[in-house]
C-alpha cells in the first residue's frame, strides 16, 4: 500500500494539470501551488462525494468542528510535507462510519477518532498526540482486516471493541487486525472481545512496546468470543498492569448471533516478549460464574518471554476452579518481582521455567492442577512460608518424566526454605518415576530448611535426592529443658509456672522428629489459662492465682489445626503452698513482703528481697534449719533499722543469706557477729580470719609485759595524778576518745590519736586476738587489763610492805600510782559497763500473725539480753558497777564533805585511812577546791551517756558542758595551786569548747582540715612528741570506729529514713 501511494504521487507530481480525485488541504490554500485546495471544513460538509479520493495535508489544518466521515470508500489522508498536523479544538473529533478502505499516512493528529463499523482502514507512519492533556483515545468498533504501522500514541490509549454485527451471518466470517511496530507511551491498549461466535478474529501484535502508563499496559477482555490473539517481540514497562487477560461473561451479548456448528475455541500465544518494572506483569483471570456453564475452551501459551521486576506480581492466575482454560509456560524467566501465583487453576503447564530474586515467594500455588515438564528451577527467592514455591489448598504437582526440580539459595523466614506444603494439601506430588530433585543452601527461620509439610509419606518414591533438612506441623510435643525432670516445684502465690516446651514435626525419614511450631494451650484444673503460640524451644509462664492451696493438674496441648487431627498433651502437676517465710499473700493475692517498708521490694519468682541499704531484714531463732523455700509457722522476721555494719548500698538477698546485707565480713542478726570463719578485732570492730591460733599466746605476753612497764613508767616518770598536771590532759584524753566519731567523720583525729589510745588504756591498733572472738569475749577482755594492772600495783604495795628495800625504792609513788591507775581504768571500765548494759528492743513479725517485741543485746543482737551467756557478763559489769564504780564516784565526788563535816565522828574515824588517797587526788588543788577532780570525774558520766543515746545532739551538749566547767575554772581564778597546772587545765578545756564549735559550725567534710590545725599546737606542748605523727595518722586511718563508718556510709542527701533507735558509739571500745 506504501509503494503504491508513491508511485501516485510521482505521477499526479509530473503532470501539468491536478485529476479531479486528487485534493489538497490547506488552512492557507494561498500558498499551496496546487488546485484544487480548500481548507478542511469546505471537504467535510460531505465526504460521501469524494469517493475514490486522495487528500494531501499541508501545515496544520484547524477544525473547530465535528468532521464525520459516512460511508466513505477508497480514500486516502495523507501529509505532503514533514508535520502535517489535524488540530482539533473545542473538544470536537472525527468519526468515520460505515466506510471502507480508508487510508491515514504521515499525519499528525490531535484528535480523538472514532471508526465504527468498517472494513480496511490503515494508519501508517502516523502520529498521535495529546496535546490538551484531556482524555484522549482512537476507538474502534468492529473495524475489520485493518492495519496499524509504524505509528506513535502519547497520552493516546488505543481502544478496540467487537460485537456480534448487527445483522447476523449464516456462516462463518474471518477477519483480522494487525499492530505493527507500534509504540505508546503514558497510555494503553484496550482489547474488547464480545461478538462470541458470530465471526473470527485474528489479532496479530507485532514489535508493540507500551511504556509508562499509569493503568494498564495490553489488556485483553473478552467473553465467550471466538479470537486467535498473537503477541510477538513486543514490551510493557512501567506501567500498573504489563500484559492483562480477563475472560469474563456477564453480558450475554456474545451468544445474539452465534454461528451454528462452530466450537467456542481461542488461542492466546504470547511469544519473545519483556515486561518488565510493572505493578503486576503477566496476568490471567477467569470469572467462574461463567466457564462454570460453558463449553468454552481457550489455549495460553507463554512462550521465550522475561517477566522481571514487578511491584506486586510478576505472574499471576486467578483461574477460578475453570476447567476451561489452558496455560503454558514454555522457556519463560521470573525475575526478581515480588510475588508470582497460580490460584484456582486446572491445567497449567510448567516447562523451563526459572524463578529467581522473588521477594514473597517464588511461586505460590493455590487450588491448582500443575503439570511440571523439563526444568523448574528456584534460586535466590525469599518468603514468610516457603522461600521457593508455596503450595496451599490441596493442588497437585504433577511430575513427568522429564521433569528437574531444583531449589538453591532460597529462604523463608517462617518455614519451608525450598518448598512449603500446605498440611491440608498432602502430598502434592504425583509422578510416573522418581525425579531429580536438588536442595541446596536453603534456609528457614522456624523450621524445614529445604522442605515444610507433609511430604514425608512418599518423599522417596517421587524423588532422588537425599535425605533434606525437613519438618511438618506439630506430631509431638516434649520439654526441651535439659534440667526439667517434668515435675514442678513448690509454687507460691504470684509465683510464675514456667515450662520450656517444643513441638517437633515428621522429617522424611518418618522415623525421626525435627523441630517445629504451633500454638499450645495450658489447662489448669481443666480451665484454659493461656494460649501462645511458640517455636523452637519456647518458655511458656502463667501466674496461677489460687487460694486454695494443695495439688493443682496441669495439662500442655498442641491446638494446631493439622492434618493428623491427634491429641497432643502433657500432663503434670504442681503443689500451690502458702507463702514462704518472709512473705505473705497481699491484696492482690501475690506474696508479697510480710512487712511492708518504704524502699523495700520482695520478688516471690526468685525469693529475693532488695532494699536500699542501712536496713536489716532477717529471721529470729527459727526452731529448724532455715530453708528459703519453707513456710514455718513459728518463723519470725526482723525488719529493723541497721546503721552499724549494715551495708549502705542497695541489697538484693534472699532470707537464708542476710550477710548479704553486712559490711567488714561481718554477718548474723543485725550484723552483731562476725561471719563463719572470721574473728573480731582487738582495737576495732573489723573481722577478719585468724590464720595463726598460737599467736594469742605471744599477745598475751605483749600485754602482761606491757602493763608492768605502764606502771614502772608511770613511778619511775612520777606521772601520776598527785603532780596535778596529768588531770586536764587525762580529761581532754578521755573525752576526744569518746567524741571521736563525732569530732572526725574520715578516721581516727590528727592530734596524738596513738598517744589519747594508750591513755585510754586502748591498744590503738588492730589484732586478732585468737581465733573465733566475739563480741562476748572482747568484753571481758576490756574488764581483764584494767583489773590487771591494779593487781599489778596492789602486788607492789603488798611487796612495799613485807620488803624495806623495795619499798625504799618506790618511795612515795605506790599510792599516787594506784590512785592514777584507777582515775585511767574509771572512764574504760564504766565505758565497757554501758556496752554492756546497752539494750535493744527489736519487734518481730512472726508466721502466726502475732507482733511482740524481744530485748537484744546492742553490741551483739545475737545475744539475748540478760539471757543465755550474756548473763555472766551482765552481772559481771553490775557487781563492777556496785562495788567500784558506784563507790569510787561518791568518794571522789563527796570526800571533801566528808572530811569537812564527818571525820571527827568516830563512825567516820576510819576514814582517815583514806587521806593518803584523798591527798593524791586534791593534793596539787586549793582547799576550797578539793572537790574539783570529783566534778570532773562525774563530768565524764553524762558526756559518755550522751554521746552513746543522744548522738545527733552530742556536740552541742559537749560544747555546752566544756564551756560550764571552763567558765567555773575561770570564775574560781584557777582550781590548783600551781599557776602551770591552771594553764594546762584551761588550755585542754578552751580545746574542747573550740573542737566542739568547729564540729557544730562547719560540715563533716571540712572538720578533718580544722582538726588539723591543731596537731602543730599540741606538740608544742609535748615537744618530745617523735616527728612520724604521719605515720601514726596513716596507720589509725584503716582504723574505722563503728560510727566513722556510719558516717561514711551515711550521704548527706540519702532519703533513708532512721528510726528514733540509735546506734552506739561506744561499741567502738
Amino acid at each position: 500500500m506504501s509503494l503504491l501511494l508513491l508511485v501516485v504521487l510521482l505521477f499526479f507530481s509530473s503532470s501539468s494539470s491536478v485529476s479531479s480525485h486528487q485534493h489538497y488541504v490547506s488552512d492557507d490554500c494561498s500558498s499551496v501551488t496546487h488546485n484544487p485546495c480548500h481548507p478542511l471544513s469546505v471537504y467535510a460538509e460531505d465526504m460521501s462525494q469524494y469517493n475514490g479520493t486522495i487528500f494531501y495535508f499541508i501545515g496544520t489544518n484547524v477544525i473547530n468542528f465535528t468532521v464525520t466521515m459516512d460511508s466513505v470508500q477508497n480514500v486516502t489522508f495523507h501529509g505532503l510535507d514533514q508535520s502535517p498536523t489535524i488540530h482539533c479544538i473545542n473538544n470536537v473529533f472525527i468519526a468515520i462510519n460505515t466506510s471502507n478502505h480508508v487510508s491515514f499516512s504521515n499525519i499528525s493528529f490531535h484528535c480523538r477518532i472514532y471508526f465504527r463499523y468498517s472494513n480496511d482502514i490503515t494508519i501508517a507512519g502516523s502520529i498521535f498526540k495529546n496535546l490538551s492533556h484531556r482524555y484522549m483515545h482512537v476507538s474502534l468498533l468492529n473495524v475489520f482486516d485493518s492495519k496499524i504501522t509504524s505509528s506513535v500514541f502519547d497520552e493516546v490509549y488505543l481502544n478496540f471493541e467487537y460485537d456480534p454485527p448487527p445483522v447476523c451471518y449464516s456462516e462463518l466470517h474471518h477477519y483480522s487486525l494487525t499492530l505493527t511496530n507500534v509504540t505508546v507511551t503514558n497510555d494503553y491498549l484496550v482489547f474488547g472481545m464480545d461478538h462470541g461466535t458470530s465471526y473470527n478474529i485474528s489479532v496479530i501484535l507485532d514489535n508493540v512496546n507500551i511504556i509508562s502508563t499509569t493503568d494498564y499496559g495490553i489488556y485483553y477482555y473478552f467473553t465467550e468470543s471466538l479470537f486467535f490473539l498473537y503477541i510477538t517481540n513486543s514490551s510493557v514497562s512501567y506501567s500498573n498492569d504489563g500484559f492483562g487477560f480477563e475472560f469474563d461473561m456477564y453480558s450475554q451479548r456474545s451468544k445474539y448471533c452465534n454461528t451454528k456448528g462452530v466450537e467456542s475455541r481461542s488461542n492466546i500465544v504470547i511469544e519473545d516478549s519483556q515486561i518488565y518494572n510493572n505493578d503486576i506483569g503477566l496476568y490471567f483471570g477467569i470469572l467462574r460464574e461463567y466457564f462454570q456453564l460453558s463449553n468454552y475452551h481457550i489455549a495460553i501459551t507463554v512462550k521465550s518471554c522475561s517477566v522481571r521486576d514487578s511491584d506486586a506480581f510478576g505472574l499471576s492466575v486467578n483461574g477460578r476452579l475453570s476447567t476451561s482454560a489452558h496455560i503454558s509456560l514454555i522457556d519463560t524467566e521470573l525475575v526478581g518481582n515480588r510475588r508470582n501465583e497460580i490460584a484456582g487453576c486446572f491445567s497449567i503447564v510448567l516447562s523451563n521455567i526459572t524463578v529467581t530474586n522473588s521477594l514473597s515467594t517464588g511461586l505460590a500455588i493455590m487450588s491448582s492442577v500443575v503439570i511440571v515438564e523439563n526444568r523448574l528451577e528456584f534460586k535466590n527467592n525469599t518468603g514468610v512460608v516457603g522461600g521457593g514455591m508455596a503450595i496451599n489448598g490441596s493442588s497437585v504437582i504433577a511430575l513427568a518424566p522429564s521433569a528437574n526440580l531444583e531449589f538453591i539459595g532460597n529462604h523463608a523466614s517462617y518455614k519451608g526454605g525450598g518448598i512449603y506444603l500446605d498440611e491440608k494439601t498432602g502430598s502434592a506430588f504425583a509422578r510416573v518415576s522418581p525425579i531429580p530433585l536438588t536442595l541446596k543452601d536453603n534456609t528457614a527461620g522456624v523450621a524445614g530448611n529445604d522442605m515444610y509439610g507433609r511430604i514425608y509419606i512418599d518423599f522417596h518414591k517421587i524423588f532422588n535426592s537425599t535425605n533434606p533438612s525437613s519438618s511438618s506441623d506439630a506430631t509431638d510435643l516434649a520439654f526441651c529443658d535439659p534440667d526439667s525432670n517434668e515435675t514442678t516445684p513448690i509454687q507460691y502465690d504470684g509465683q510464675m509456672l514456667k515450662y520450656n516446651v517444643a513441638l517437633f514435626g515428621l522429617s522424611t525419614d518418618s522415623n525421626s522428629y525435627s523441630l517445629s511450631d504451633g500454638r499450645i494451650t495450658i489447662e489448669i484444673n481443666g480451665t484454659i489459662v493461656v494460649d501462645k503460640y511458640i517455636n523452637n524451644c519456647s518458655l511458656i509462664e502463667y501466674t496461677p492465682k489460687y487460694t486454695n492451696y494443695g495439688e493443682h493438674n496441669v495439662a500442655l496441648s498442641v491446638t494446631t489445626n493439622t492434618f493428623y487431627n491427634i491429641e497432643l498433651q502433657l500432663d503434670i502437676s504442681f503443689t500451690l503452698n502458702e507463702c514462704p517465710i518472709g512473705f505473705s499473700v497481699n491484696s492482690l493475692g501475690i506474696c508479697d513482703c510480710s512487712v511492708s517498708r518504704e524502699n523495700v521490694r520482695c520478688d516471690i519468682n526468685s525469693l529475693k528481697i532488695t532494699h536500699n541499704g542501712l536496713l536489716w531484714i532477717g529471721t529470729y531463732h527459727t526452731s529448724t534449719p532455715f530453708n528459703a523455700n519453707a513456710t514455718n509457722p513459728n518463723a519470725c522476721i526482723i525488719n529493723e533499722d541497721c546503721l552499724l555494719y549494715c551495708s549502705p548500698n542497695p541489697v538484693t538477698f534472699q532470707l537464708n543469706d542476710t550477710d548479704a546485707q553486712c559490711v567488714d565480713d561481718r554477718g548474723q542478726i543485725m550484723c552483731g557477729s562476725c561471719r563463719d570463719g572470721y574473728s573480731l578485732l582487738m582495737g576495732s570492730n573489723k573481722c577478719e580470719q585468724c590464720h595463726n591460733s598460737y599467736k594469742m599466746i605471744a599477745w598475751i605476753a605483749l600485754f602482761a609485759v606491757m602493763g608492768v612497764l605502764l606502771v614502772v613508767l608511770l613511778i619511775a616518770l612520777n606521772l601520776t595524778v598527785s603532780v596535778g598536771t596529768l588531770n586536764g590532759l587525762l580529761f581532754y584524753a578521755n573525752i576526744v576518745k569518746l567524741y571521736e566519731p563525732v569530732l572526725s567523720r574520715k578516721g581516727a583525729l590528727p592530734v596524738l590519736s596513738q598517744v589519747i589510745s594508750w591513755i585510754n588504756l586502748d591498744f590503738g591498733f588492730e589484732i586478732c586476738f585468737y581465733n573465733g572472738m566475739d563480741s562476748y569475749a572482747k568484753q571481758w577482755l576490756q574488764f581483764a587489763f584494767p583489773l590487771y594492772l591494779w593487781i599489778i600495783i596492789i602486788i607492789i604495795i603488798q611487796l612495799c610492805r613485807r620488803y624495806g628495800k623495795i619499798s625504799r625504792l618506790m618511795g612515795s609513788h605506790t599510792v599516787p600510782v594506784l590512785s592514777t591507775l584507777t582515775f585511767l581504768s574509771y572512764t574504760k571500765l564504766f565505758r565497757t559497763i554501758v556496752i554492756v548494759l546497752h539494750k535493744r528492743e527489736v519487734t518481730l513479725h512472726c508466721a502466726n500473725e502475732s507482733v511482740r517485741s524481744v530485748s537484744l543485746w546492742y553490741e551483739d543482737p545475737n545475744v539475748e539480753y540478760a539471757k543465755g551467756k550474756h548473763t555472766g557478763l551482765f552481772g559481771f559489769a553490775l557487781l563492777v558497777s556496785v562495788l567500784f564504780v558506784i563507790p569510787y564516784t561518791l568518794f571522789l565526788l563527796c570526800h571533801p564533805v566528808f572530811e569537812k563535816y564527818f571525820s571527827q565522828f568516830k563512825l567516820f574515824r576510819s576514814w582517815s585511812h583514806f587521806k593518803p588517797i584523798i591527798d593524791a587526788y586534791s593534793g596539787p588543788m586549793k582547799d576550797e577546791y578539793r572537790f574539783w577532780p570529783g566534778l570532773l570525774l562525774v563530768t565524764r558520766i553524762p558526756l559518755l551517756l550522751i554521746v552513746t543515746l543522744l548522738q545527733n545532739e552530742s556536740c552541742v551538749l559537749l560544747l555546752a558542758v566544756t564551756a560550764v566547767i571552763l567558765s567555773l575554772s575561770f570564775i574560781f581564778g584557777g582550781v590548783y595551786r600551781k599557776k602551770l597546772n591552771n594553764i594546762i587545765e584551761f588550755w585542754f578545756l578552751l580545746n574542747l569548747c573550740i573542737m566542739a564549735s568547729l564540729s557544730v559550725v562547719f560540715t563533716d567534710d571540712s572538720k578533718i582540715l580544722h582538726m588539723k590545725c591543731y596537731d602543730a599546737l599540741i606538740k608544742k606542748l609535748f615537744k618530745n612528741q617523735d616527728e612520724d605523727d604521719e605515720l601514726l595518722l596513716d596507720i589509725n586511718e584503716s582504723h574505722l570506729t563503728v560510727d566513722q563508718q556510719r558516717r561514711a556510709i551515711v550521704p548527706s542527701s540519702t532519703e533513708v529514713r532512721l528510726s528514733n533507735s540509735r546506734e552506739s558509739v561506744v561499741d567502738l571500745f
